[in-house]
């Protein structure tokens, strides 16, 4: 299969599911990516540094777009926004600044593992309770480790977010929402740490862009741009608990992928 036609189709499938469940598209992105730059020998040395970078860049563009129309839906919680993007920016940084001296292998199992534990988390959860609103205790330190362990999966964090919000008494169409919202400071900020890191240490000396590939990021973003609008727009009119199925599912397969890649 052509190159350029693999990120196309890892864009729309990872924009898609990233605007309807809230995830940024990471776990689309990142194993995509990693058997793309695999089968093509692209950023060998970095391969999986190189596909979780490449996937925060994409999140940044995916997770702008989703949240422009979680907003006009009015699914947003600005507030916890507000008080969670510090904490989701230094974690971010902290997350990328680990991943830049960690094996492949450490991360693909890392990545795996706790993709499948979220995954059976989401399902098990009793579908008919309900959830009382509580106060969010410990936001802060909440978000600079969810930022850290995003980064280190490549991900918007939403496997995090997403049943923290729901714990917490929001429904999964909110918790989707501002969830889509917290991946734009950690794809952000570990974006912009990725590069500083790779022009002080020049750990891939060939690229400019360091762990960033430029030719999988515009190709994959800018399809994901128009696919994350869309699947933000089916989130509004879906089932919830047809969504929470397929957020659960979605997660366990990825990571077993992964684990098996």
């Amino acid at each position: 299969m052509n190159l350029y036609l693999l990120y196309f189709f890892t864009g729309a499938l990872g924009g898609f599911f990233g605007g309807l469940l809230g995830l940024g598209g990471g776990i689309i992105f990142v194993p995509f990516l990693f058997f793309i730059f695999n089968q093509y020998d692209i950023h060998t040395s970095h391969v999986m540094q190189s596909a979780i970078c490449t996937s925060l860049a994409c999140i940044v563009v995916s997770s702008l777009s989703s949240t422009y129309k979680h907003n006009k839906n009015r699914l947003i919680d600005w507030g916890i926004f507000r008080k969670m993007s510090l904490g989701l920016s230094a974690g971010s940084i902290g997350g990328i600044i680990f991943i830049s001296y960690l094996s492949n292998n450490n991360l693909k199992s890392f990545y795996g593992l706790f993709l499948i534990i979220v995954a059976l988390y989401i399902f098990f959860s009793d579908k008919e309770k309900v959830m009382i609103k509580q106060e969010f205790k410990f936001l802060r330190l909440f978000s600079f480790f969810t930022g850290i362990f995003s980064s280190i999966l490549g991900i918007g964090g939403g496997t995090i977010t997403t049943p923290y919000f729901r714990s917490h008494g929001k429904s999964i169409k909110e918790s989707i929402a501002t969830a889509a919202a917290c991946g734009i400071p950690i794809a952000l900020l570990g974006v912009i740490t990725s590069l500083l890191i790779n022009l002080n240490l020049e750990l891939l000396k060939q690229s400019m862009t360091g762990f960033i590939h430029i030719e999988s990021f515009l190709v994959v973003s800018l399809t994901s741009l128009f696919f994350s609008y869309l699947g933000a727009s089916v989130t509004y009119s879906t089932n919830s608990y047809l969504l929470k199925l397929i957020f659960s599912f979605s997660i366990l397969i990825m990571g077993l992928i992964i684990i098996s890649t």
